[in-house]
């Protein structure tokens, strides 16, 4: 290497520019101030990150205006292969035709946060709704679409043939969920937020279901709310799945007034953290008839699968139908991380019950104020004495009189447990002491503390 270069100064600039679009455009730009060559090098960058969030008065909407429109005429011919774009709260003049634009330089990852406001003559805020581009429902090259807050219109025709991984947060729909999929035949995960202020299916009964039709997913994903909601939406949506080849599917709040599920005969794991209600601080009534058949159909639906993780609100909504229903038998289920709050310790067994298979189980168990004294496990479940052969105990140092019982009851009946483990959380000398002290059924039993 010449002396008083530097190793950067001898990379190409096609690999420069590479490397800058890993960095938000305002910092590539900066790097202009280095030297002459690197003056306009931003320019050629195959990436736009950009966040309009601080742009406050009209000012600023011209230097961005400037900006937006200097990057994207300096070689139009050129792929803008990721844009990730966040507009500020109130909307910006030609902010979707720009998204336009980017989406027709042949873009693989585009991430769009839009604006939900406008500012009238008399500088009053009215709601809005900004509308995704034409060109977007046709783009041969989009491989991740992220949209937050936009409007999907109906175009007519949709075709994203790369198109493998959509995450939708709190979109306002006009065209069906269900039309959208339809024209993304490689799509393999869909993550969706729903967005419980859009009135719209108030006036179009048709928006009350949402349906996660598709041959081709393998994960779907509800997430929680940006915002804690504490009241219920005034439109009441469906949500309705029927995907073959759903491996993997995770529910992380209660957004949609029931759920549907159909032809999930390739599950490999749930992750269920919903009550089956849209309610921030009660329980369905178990004696409702229509809710009861509800859940048991959504319940003998995911009943194949292999892998279940439930949260302390699924365990208590769970022990709450199992009341008034019968919980379905899970015969493939080999592994089970639940949550039990201690007060329902007691459904535990009856739970374990409907695992027949059930190789492997990892137990927390929350302290209740409203903990029944004198719990007794005595019905032994067939997973218990005849396939369990490891349980994870993951907790604090404090163990009350529930959870030693708890571990008391598995190790002394499990017939065929290899191991015992004790997380570093619920671990200390003197309850690994006791733990060990219990009569163990399986002779090659290890209570083991990592």
């Amino acid at each position: 290497m010449m002396p008083g270069c530097d190793m950067i100064s001898e990379l190409p600039d096609s690999l420069l520019t590479q490397i800058l679009s890993y960095l938000p455009t305002g910092d590539s730009v900066q790097t202009g101030i280095l030297s002459k060559r690197w003056k306009n090098l931003w320019l050629s960058v195959p990436a736009l990150d950009l966040n309009c969030f601080l742009i406050a008065d009209e000012d600023d909407e011209e230097v961005l205006f400037t900006f937006v429109e200097r990057f994207l005429e300096f070689s139009p011919e050129s792929s803008l292969l990721k844009v990730k774009v966040r507009c500020r709260p109130r909307m910006i003049d030609g902010f979707m035709d720009w998204v336009g634009t980017m989406i027709s330089r042949g873009t693989q990852h585009l991430d769009v946060v839009s604006s939900s406001c406008y500012l009238d003559e008399r500088s009053i805020y009215h709601t809005c709704v900004e509308f995704m581009p034409i060109n977007l429902y046709t783009s041969k090259t989009l491989v991740y679409l992220k949209l937050s807050s936009s409007g999907l219109m109906d175009p007519g025709l949709v075709f994203m043939p790369c198109l493998r991984f959509m995450h939708l947060e709190e979109v306002k729909w006009r065209v069906h969920l269900e039309k959208v999929l339809s024209g993304c035949p490689v799509l393999e995960e869909l993550t969706l937020v729903r967005d419980l202020d859009d009135d719209y299916a108030l006036r179009n009964d048709e928006f009350g279901v949402m349906r996660v039709r598709s041959q081709s997913l393998k994960r779907f994903s509800v997430l929680p709310l940006r915002e804690v909601r504490d009241y219920h939406s005034i439109v009441k949506c469906t949500l309705e799945i029927d995907a073959l080849g759903l491996e993997y599917m995770s529910l992380g709040e209660d957004q949609f007034d029931s759920i549907v599920v159909k032809n999930l005969t390739s599950m490999i794991m749930v992750n269920l953290d919903i009550k089956f209600v849209i309610n921030l601080y009660g329980f369905f009534d178990p004696w409702d008839a229509s809710k009861r058949n509800e859940i048991r159909g959504f319940l003998n639906g995911i009943s194949s699968v292999r892998h279940i993780i439930i949260s302390e609100k699924t365990v208590k909504a769970l022990d709450l139908y199992s009341k008034g229903g019968m919980i379905p038998k899970f015969n493939n289920l080999s592994r089970l991380e639940a949550v039990f709050p201690s007060a329902l310790l007691q459904f535990l067994p009856a739970f374990l019950q409907c695992c027949p298979n059930l190789k492997h189980l990892v137990l927390k168990i929350v302290h209740s104020e409203e903990m029944k004294e004198g719990l007794e496990l005595t019905d032994v479940p067939r997973c218990v004495s005849t396939t369990l052969e490891c349980v994870e105990i993951k907790d604090k140092f404090e163990w009350e009189e529930g959870k030693m019982k708890v571990a008391k009851y598995l190790v002394e009946n499990s017939a065929v447990l290899k191991k015992f483990i004790l997380s570093p959380t619920a671990y200390n000398q003197n309850i690994y002491e006791k733990v060990n002290k219990f009569a163990k059924r399986s002779t090659v039993c290890q209570i083991i503390h990592e």
